[in-house]
């Protein structure tokens, strides 16, 4: 019975979440977007925030849609709220997103507010092939993590080592050991900038440090929970960015 009910588990990790979910993903973020940029711009009809809204959301559903059929346990696993492979050896370390997440949120945050604020007032100008190579980078960070996401199931939002869980070398992994950091940054750094904005450059640095220094728990975490995660290290010698970090 103890197997069976293990056996359904899996199963049920590995189905795909029904479609309407999906479906709402890129609405809600859409809207989430939309709710931070044009009232603090005062201008609804910003033109750079609606080309920005509507590409995210065409490139995250359907990212999502085909990481659903491909690899469904990768999405159950970032919907997860609660920690539940923590040990005794990996609790002090996963437990570093309790000041770190504070900080990704403001750096990220940042990097929509500033923007919105920067077009309000004229802060900075930008010109809009600029903005467009901001858009392409912003959007390939978020297909270097869609690839990521495919590659790893257990690629959670969450610092912790579930039940079952591997080391994945192969694919992105067999070059850097945080694919899905790499692109976050990519896709942080270059967002204002696809808004046409300067400022919000510093708050996404904000942001792309508060990875880095999440790393470092997190392998923290990893040295310590996983057998051959040393080894993983010594064979992909970079964290983010092949032949430099």
């Amino acid at each position: 019975m103890v197997k069976e009910n293990v056996k359904n588990s899996i199963d049920k990790m590995d189905k795909p979440i029904p479609f309407w979910v999906i479906l709402i993903i890129p609405f809600y973020a859409g809207a989430l977007f939309s709710v931070i940029l044009f009232p603090a711009a005062k201008d609804w009809g910003w033109l750079e925030a609606w080309i920005y809204i509507i590409i995210f959301a065409i490139n995250i559903g359907v990212s999502y849609f085909i990481i659903n059929k491909k690899n469904p346990r990768v999405i159950r696993n970032r919907m997860k709220v609660k920690k539940e492979g923590l040990t005794s050896l990996t609790k002090t370390s996963a437990g570093s997103d309790k000041f770190i997440m504070p900080i990704l949120s403001v750096g990220f945050i940042g990097a929509l507010i500033l923007p919105a604020f920067d077009h309000r007032y004229g802060w900075s100008s930008t010109p809009f092939m600029v903005e467009m190579v901001g858009l392409v980078v912003s959007n390939a960070g978020m297909v270097i993590m869609d690839i990521a996401m495919m590659q790893n199931a257990f690629a959670s939002k969450l610092l912790d080592i579930k039940e079952g869980q591997t080391i994945i070398d192969t694919g992105l992994y067999s070059h850097v050991r945080h694919p899905l950091y790499s692109g976050a940054s990519l896709m942080i750094l270059a967002l204002p900038i696809a808004l046409g904005s300067w400022w919000g450059v510093f708050p996404a640095a904000i942001g792309v440090l508060s990875l880095a220094l999440r790393i470092r728990f997190e392998e923290e975490m990893l040295v310590k929970g996983m057998d051959g995660y040393t080894d993983y290290q010594a064979r992909v010698k970079y964290k983010m960015i092949p032949g430099i970090y």
